[in-house]
């Protein structure tokens, strides 16, 4: 191994002295530097480190990236220049020669983000100090409390609708109601009828009260601790400000909890949080919330809210379980996972191209990484009218592009699977099994793969001859 690391040693060195890296340090120097006295969010404190940790971070991945695509140049110059056959004289191996190439893009590329990531901790506290909060109160406490931490978020449970399905299938097969229906199908039935009832339960009518519970709040629940409760509602018939007015009861004296409640006023069609004191959880980590649709203050006119709380916006429950700093290092951590893969991915591409056409290669596969969960979701398609010659070429050409690229997706990964910075912009915990989960696919095994082919083909290369 000893011979791995003077390679990598020796890549270290090349790319620190490489122009391109230079150029490429210096635009992540310029963003994470200069960000902070350019972007403002939305004037309050919170929205002033968000919008700074959403695009300096995201800037920095992706220059990351382009560089590591890049710094394959170096393998490409030797082979070129015929420098290689210098080392290939040496009792050196091909894989390891190309497997210590490798290590130093990693460890380089490990290097940058670390000094990044420092950059960028230094620079979110220096906003925090500098920034002036609209209200020097609430504005630093929403910050702490919901920006710069790691909290799991706990969903509402759906109730059992079991029963109530079973019981309206059985009487509409007793009416007849399915006698004339051609294939009918029990199981679908009763799924249509369940996804019925739940769609009722998610709408509260005017002067109405919705229950939900939730379960494993493990938060801490000793005095001067609070959660937070997130939803979005859809509003019909509110009033003409464009404001609902509600209340959450939370908390149930049965559990022996303490039971507060909490008027609101809050724009609709809009996230809200709601602060809550942490007491309010049982012993067992159970919660509940009860939602009043009904006007709380007394000198205000009622209106006939219809509120609807959505399957895709979730109500949900809020703790902290964790700090930013950790939540900060496990982001760095699953981005350098990513830069590893693209490390093997520019060596593979350089062992078989040109380093233009190689660089194009790599380039590709960066861009099908990140857009795969779009594309996939593009080209999920149903044919409407199947019997139109136009509908069916067309279905023909999209299915036979889906199968195509679902071929290669086995080792093109999901890098959006693997972004965590819109969670930890959130304050959300970037979990430790969400980072193990990218290292073995990202790091290990699909970057194993991709080296191993790269050895296999440059194994048997005649760099003697260069072709470029």
């Amino acid at each position: 191994m000893s011979r791995v690391w003077a390679v990598a040693r020796l890549m270290i060195s090349e790319g620190v002295r490489m122009k391109i890296a230079l150029v490429f340090l210096m635009l992540i120097g310029a963003v994470v530097v200069g960000l902070p006295f350019s972007i403002k969010g939305d004037g309050s404190l919170t929205g002033a480190v968000q919008s700074f940790m959403q695009y300096g971070l995201s800037a920095t991945g992706l220059l990351l990236g382009l560089l590591t695509i890049l710094m394959a140049r170096s393998l490409s110059d030797e082979v070129a220049n015929r420098q290689i056959l210098m080392v290939m004289t040496k009792p050196i191996p091909r894989w390891q020669f190309l497997l210590g190439k490798w290590l130093g893009m990693t460890l380089l590329n490990a290097a940058f983000l670390i000094c990044s990531g420092a950059t960028i901790y230094g620079m979110v506290h220096y906003i925090k100090r500098t920034h002036p909060p609209l209200d020097p109160r609430l504005d630093e406490g929403e910050l702490n409390n919901e920006v710069l931490v790691a909290r799991h978020a706990s969903k509402a449970m759906l109730p059992d609708f079991g029963a109530d399905v079973e019981l309206e299938f059985d009487r509409n097969v007793e009416e007849g109601a399915y006698a004339n229906v051609p294939d009918f199908d029990p199981a679908r039935e009763k799924l249509r009828l369940l996804r019925k009832h739940e769609a009722r339960w998610r709408i509260v009518g005017p002067m109405n009260d919705r229950v939900f519970e939730f379960q494993n709040v493990l938060c801490d629940r000793s005095p001067g601790h609070f959660i937070q409760l997130r939803y979005r509602t859809q509003v019909t018939r509110y009033a003409p400000d464009e404001i609902f007015r509600a209340l959450w009861q939370v908390g149930d004296a049965r559990s022996g909890t303490p039971v507060y409640r909490i008027p609101v006023r809050h724009v609709i069609d809009r996230w809200h949080t709601v602060r809550i004191r942490s007491d309010a959880v049982a012993a067992d980590g159970s919660l509940q919330v009860i939602f009043r649709n009904r006007n709380p203050f007394e000198d205000e006119r009622q209106w006939p809210n219809v509120m609807e709380f959505r399957a895709d916006h979730p109500l949900e429950v809020m703790f902290v379980v964790g700090t930013f700093e950790w939540n900060l290092v496990r982001l760095l951590v699953l981005v350098q996972c990513k830069l590893m893969f693209l490390a093997a991915v520019s060596l593979l591409a350089v062992t078989v191209f040109s380093f233009p056409v190689a660089c194009l290669t790599s380039l590709t596969m960066y861009v099908l990484a990140g857009t795969r969960a779009f594309i996939m979701e593009a080209l999920n398609f149903e044919s409407v009218n199947r019997a139109s010659m136009f509908s069916s070429v067309k279905e023909f050409f999209l299915q036979s592009l889906m199968h195509a690229y679902m071929a290669i997706c086995w080792v093109i990964p999901d890098f959006g699977r693997y972004d965590a910075v819109e969670d930890l912009v959130n304050g959300r915990n970037v979990g430790l099994v969400w980072v193990l989960q990218g290292m073995s696919e990202l790091a290990l095994v699909k970057t194993a793969i991709l080296l191993g082919l790269a050895m296999l083909l440059f194994q048997r290369r005649e760099v003697a001859e260069a072709s470029f």
